[in-house]
């Protein structure tokens, strides 16, 4: 099999040229980053390395391509001697490399194109050849300059031919609907050397077929550049492999660094056993037919009574008595825990991981997040049961949370200073449950613990009670609110035009700005809950109350639209980014909400966050067709319009679906892409400031196989060490962005919640 080396340079993107590369052209594709130290400084070892491919592909990335730092080992792909010399493909920061050893000057755009979809122009020859023109996606704040005259158009024959400037480089392709930025190059190929380039990206989603194909077509004109130098009995691909330093690299994995993380860690999570590990459990549960007019919250105060700890509560919002979205809000998942439930527990500050019953720290190991990771992974594979109703996602399992910044760790971004050792993953072990199915009006009773069916049977006697609906009633009497400290408009929108340099410099496509607002309120969590749920009900509602001695616990209300991902547990992932955000009033009807959210800025935003997703999906280890069944539709929710799309893609073993999660994080809608640069920006940006739980993600894995996590947002959160409620808020920003409109949206989405604790 022919062998193409790609080379990433950090990009959000790059595992979605991967698999472009893998399925368009049937090839073993084989990654190294930009920095790799086998190479970086020993050019012997690196061409030695080159002759084993058949070609190579050198990714886009952020940053300038004068910046070695940036751009590496691509740089030195364009002084390759004759020798070692190979086919080479430069897409977005390698095009605009290959066009600058060359003699191209790079200037940045008046008007950057981060998400825009534009037509290109091409030359019909060359890998064009057959193809009509090109819809293309773009991610480029900079350009190439061949010296020419900026009042080109697609009939000047000086659009096709060398520069005097650049007499090596021959342009292949433009685009000409940019009426600020002018013409600009997209494609082009070195005159005597196997370097070709393009600047739009094919990979993206809104990439059509003809702008996809193009790696056929530069494939084919590769092979034939091989066959004319070499013998087949000798061509790269078929070359002994002995002479080469071939350290193997998980193409797939953007976390390269986890496998080594996880085997320090092997003696470290060996001593942290899994509590009753049983090989396979039985759920033992019963269905009980339930009236549309038994509210959720009733079945919750009747489960209140059974347990001196209080319920958590993951509510799938309804409205006249069915879900507000059957796709995402049929079920609503009510986990009853007790003294007898373990809860695991890891902070990055003080690098513990924990295992914890009834305040009782049963193990303890400093680790770190990879660490904690693969013990999560394999306490719930600990835990598996069957026998469970396959109408219900959740039987039982791990319920908690992820915080941004144990995000943050999984990509190498160290996470901003905290003078508190709080947990950054926390997880109770949920054995009993009640399930809410919202379309068929039943509740199913269930327990995992064995010798537990009378539980089952009195929970189900609970629920059907007819006094279960005056239990625990909330209180409706109007609290004080003191707000502590919130955004500052100035700072805010200056912060805004701070992220828009970014954007400019070429360091990110888009960013996405957060603030919090600190506020005092007597009232208790559970009251507030039911008062966000009536003002606000959402797919992902959430309540939250840990208790532990250390921390002194932690309370989570949340009414979050947002699924983060899903899994089946015959591995269907699915992802469900929101990016676009209009308010709802008595002039905005859902046309006009559509046009606004059909604009370039709105339509950019949601194109970055779902083609950055699809890059973390394809590289799950047994990730299958990664695909887009909705794309930037248009949803109602009850305050908001809002843009959703859709990522769905199938994990088949020996793959674990789980993956889809742990290697997503942090969610790509709260950061921006590419995801480790841009979340480095807003690290320095947002003042090196924790956003803890919000930006996160909360969910459950179930015993069963499957999962579902929701996006910590719409959500306020409360340490019980601590006298002040946080609420967290922003938007994304892009080059299109205008700073008041931005401080508008990030009140918005902070509105409706604070209005409730001033209730």
């Amino acid at each position: 099999m022919s062998r193409v080396l790609f080379i990433d340079a950090y990009d959000s993107f790059s595992n979605n040229i991967i698999s472009l590369i893998r399925d368009h052209l049937l090839v073993s594709v084989e990654v190294i980053k930009i920095d790799d130290l086998r190479f970086i400084l020993n050019d012997d070892a690196f061409h030695q390395y080159l002759d084993h491919f058949d070609a190579v592909v050198a990714g886009p990335g952020p940053g300038h391509p004068s910046n070695l730092n940036d751009i590496g080992l691509i740089g030195k792909l364009w002084h390759l001697p004759d020798e070692h010399l190979l086919p080479v493909l430069g897409i977005c920061l390698g095009f605009q490399s290959l066009a600058l050893a060359f003699g191209a000057d790079i200037e940045r755009l008046k008007e950057p194109r981060h998400g825009m979809v534009t037509p290109i122009t091409h030359c019909r020859r060359d890998i064009f050849e057959g193809t009509n023109d090109i819809i293309a996606t773009q991610y480029h704040s900079l350009h190439i300059q061949l010296g020419k005259t900026p009042f080109l158009d697609e009939a000047s024959a000086a659009c096709w031919t060398p520069s005097e400037k650049c007499p090596a480089l021959i342009p292949l392709a433009w685009d000409f609907s940019d009426a600020r930025n002018g013409p600009v190059l997209s494609a082009l190929r070195h005159e005597m050397k196997p370097y070709w380039g393009v600047q739009y990206h094919p990979e993206s989603v809104c990439t059509d077929e003809n702008g996809r194909n193009m790696i056929e077509r530069w494939w084919q004109r590769a092979l034939r550049w091989n066959n004319s130098r070499f013998p087949i009995s000798s061509s790269p691909s078929t070359a002994s492999f002995d002479s080469a330093p071939m350290t193997p690299v998980d193409a797939a994995n953007p976390h390269p660094d986890r496998k080594v993380l996880s085997n320090r860690l092997s003696q470290a999570t060996s001593s942290l056993k899994s509590l009753d590990n049983n090989s396979t459990m039985n759920v033992y549960w019963k269905a009980f037919d339930i009236s549309s007019a038994l509210e959720t919250i009733d079945i919750v105060n009747a489960a209140r009574m059974s347990s001196k700890y209080k319920p958590i509560l993951l509510e799938s919002g309804v409205r006249d008595g069915k879900p507000l979205n059957s796709e995402t809000g049929r079920f609503s998942i009510i986990a009853v825990h007790d003294a007898e439930s373990a809860h695991i527990r890891f902070s990055t500050k003080d690098r513990h991981l924990v295992n914890i019953k009834d305040d009782n720290i049963i193990a303890s190991q400093e680790s770190t997040m990879a660490g904690a990771i693969e013990y999560v992974e394999k306490f719930v594979a600990d835990h598996r049961a069957q026998a469970g109703s396959e109408n219900v996602p959740f039987w039982g399992g791990l319920v908690g949370f992820f915080s941004y910044e144990a995000g943050l760790e999984t990509i190498n971004v160290a996470p901003p200073f905290c003078d508190s050792a709080r947990p950054d993953v926390w997880f109770v072990f949920v054995e009993r449950s009640i399930v809410i199915d919202h379309i068929t009006n039943t509740a199913y009773v269930q327990t995992i613990r064995s010798d537990d069916i009378s539980w089952v049977d009195s929970m189900g006697k609970s629920i059907l009670a007819p006094n279960s609906t005056t239990q625990a009633a909330a209180s409706h009497s109007k609290t004080q609110c003191e707000i502590r400290s919130e955004p500052n408009q100035d700072v805010y929108c200056e912060q805004v035009c701070a992220c828009q340099s970014r954007l400019r410099r070429g360091s990110s496509y888009e960013l996405c700005l957060t603030d919090q607002t600190l506020l005092q309120q007597s009232t208790a969590p559970w009251d507030l809950y039911q008062k966000l749920r009536r003002a606000n009900p959402a797919p992902f509602g959430a309540y939250l109350d840990f208790k532990d001695q250390k921390s002194a616990g932690l309370s989570i209300v949340g009414s979050s639209p947002e699924r983060f991902v899903s899994w089946s547990r015959q591995g269907q992932c699915q992802f469900r980014p929101i990016k676009g955000t209009v308010r709802k009033g008595p002039e905005m009807t859902r046309a006009k909400a559509e046009e606004i959210l059909n604009s370039d800025k709105e339509q950019a935003e949601n194109l970055m966050i779902v083609d950055l997703i699809r890059h973390d999906l394809n590289g799950v280890p047994g990730i299958e067709t990664v695909h887009v069944p909705k794309l930037m539709c248009v949803e109602e929710y009850e305050t908001v319009f809002q843009l959703v799309s859709v990522i769905e893609g199938q994990v088949s073993a020996p793959g674990s679906p789980m993956a889809a999660l742990t290697r997503s994080l942090p969610p790509g809608s709260m950061t921006g892409a590419p995801k480790k640069r841009s979340c480095e920006l807003l690290k320095e940006i947002e003042g090196q400031r924790s956003r803890g739980i919000y930006s996160g993600v909360l969910g459950y894995m179930d015993v069963g196989g499957g999962g579902d996590f929701s996006v910590v947002i719409r959500t306020a959160f409360k340490w019980a060490n601590e006298d002040v409620w946080r609420i967290g808020a922003g938007g994304a920003v892009t080059a299109l962005s205008e700073p008041e409109a931005e401080w508008e949206e990030m009140l918005t989405k902070r509105e409706r919640l604070l209005d409730v604790f001033k209730l």
